[in-house]
């Protein structure tokens, strides 16, 4: 057995004592009605610095929507023998909201532990990776372990909505902390037995659409235009984006192009008023194959083609685009050393897969690196009653440990 799974076999009760502490900070970002994330790394670089852990930077982005006036994130760094290269394990510290709390059996902002899973906000998403890769630099120092090259664990803002004020920042300000022979890790992305390996992301469009019409009492729809009709019409003009951008490709977890409308809201609340302006937000994913500027041509003509059948105004709102980048090549060293480490500790050889995008690994193969996602999730992110398994953590604490020791 290897010398440091000892301590992580014997992790329970340091998990869910960072399970818990985590989970309590509710680090959501200011479009999602938070604070931003200074509280929790307040709390992480206490817990830190509690671990013996010494070396420390923390980034801030500029951010006056929230009390502190910055995003924060946070690099600790373990030394290795070798200081010209290092090995990053990224995860990041913002969550999303709870949605309908009546759906949630416990209170998601408080960590509940039951039947080996630990519920509540953020545990999986992406606190799992906080706490494996911490659980994993523990039992390094713990057992006196001297990476091979220096291990650097970034926890990272922002990355729920959009990363302006997490990687994107970091990448764009503060390009000398990476290097392009660097090994990058993102554990937010994986399935139940950690069989894949994410190497490559769709395209990213989030638009906001701003229905305006003339409101009117219910009773004479003859003296007003209704925006909900509108807003009606417009998503089944829009279901045609699935026929227009038809492509499959297997290597995708969903394996075509994703167009579906999420948020809508209306500015009336009484039933007896017709609403003269309604929101419509849509979330698309789509496949590399596609250009983003050819899926903005077809939404510009449905646009237009329901602005002249309603009478209403239309117009919209791009919340976040992130074009498709070059995958990160299956021989890459971070895939191949990645690969190594899951057939040593768990006994198969992964494969390599791709997802709907929306990690922090995209942002850093834009600029040419390459980034691999592994983790093993019960994929319960986002949605209500969120938890981590235990059993999963020591997993992966286990593969990030025998990464951090003999990666090169």
């Amino acid at each position: 057995m290897d010398i440091y799974q000892s301590f992580i076999d014997n992790s329970e009760e340091f998990i869910i004592g960072l399970q818990t502490r985590l989970t309590a900070a509710q680090a959501m970002a200011p479009e999602n009605g938070g604070t931003g994330e200074y509280t929790k790394v307040n709390i992480l670089k206490n817990i830190l610095t509690g671990l013996n852990f010494e070396d420390f930077e923390e980034i801030h982005a500029p951010d006056d929507r929230v009390p502190c006036s910055f995003r924060p994130s946070l690099i600790v760094t373990l030394k290795g023998k070798n200081r010209n290269k290092s090995l990053w394990i990224i995860s990041h510290l913002d969550v999303v909201p709870p949605g309908d709390k009546n759906l949630w059996h416990t209170d998601p902002f408080k960590a509940i532990v039951k039947d080996g899973k630990i519920y509540g906000r953020g545990t999986e998403d992406n606190q799992q990776g906080i706490v494996a890769s911490l659980v994993a630099a523990k039992a390094l120092l713990h057992n006196k372990i001297t990476p091979e090259i220096d291990v650097k664990l970034l926890f990272v803002a922002d990355e729920e909505v959009g990363s302006k004020y997490g990687i994107d920042w970091i990448l764009n300000n503060r390009s000398d902390l990476f290097r392009k022979d660097d090994l990058i890790l993102i554990p937010d992305a994986g399935d139940p037995k950690g069989e894949y390996i994410e190497i490559g992301e769709k395209s990213i469009l989030w638009l906001e659409f701003n229905i305006q019409g003339k409101q009117s009492h219910g009773s004479r729809p003859d003296l007003g235009i209704n925006a909900t009709r509108a807003s009606s019409k417009l998503m089944v003009e829009l279901d045609r984006l699935y026929e227009v951008f038809s492509n499959k490709n297997e290597q995708f977890d969903v394996p075509y192009s994703t167009f579906e409308p999420t948020k809508r809201t209306s500015s009336v609340s009484n039933i007896n008023t017709i609403p003269g302006s309604e929101t419509l937000c849509y979330d698309c994913r789509v496949l590399p194959v596609y250009k983003l500027d050819d899926v903005l041509a077809q939404i510009d003509s449905a646009v237009e083609k329901i602005k002249q059948e309603t009478h209403t105004e239309i117009t919209y709102t791009i919340m976040q685009r992130v074009d498709a980048p070059q995958e990160t090549p299956v021989n890459a060293s971070i895939v191949q050393q990645l690969t190594a480490a899951i057939e040593k500790k768990l006994g198969f050889k992964p494969k390599t897969y791709g997802i709907g995008g929306g990690t922090v690994a995209a942002y850093f193969r834009q600029k040419g690196y390459d980034a691999a996602l592994w983790t093993t999730l019960d994929g319960t992110m986002h949605g209500p009653n969120e938890y981590s398994s235990i059993e999963n953590t020591q997993k992966d604490a286990s593969v990030f440990a025998e990464l951090m020791s003999n990666a090169k």
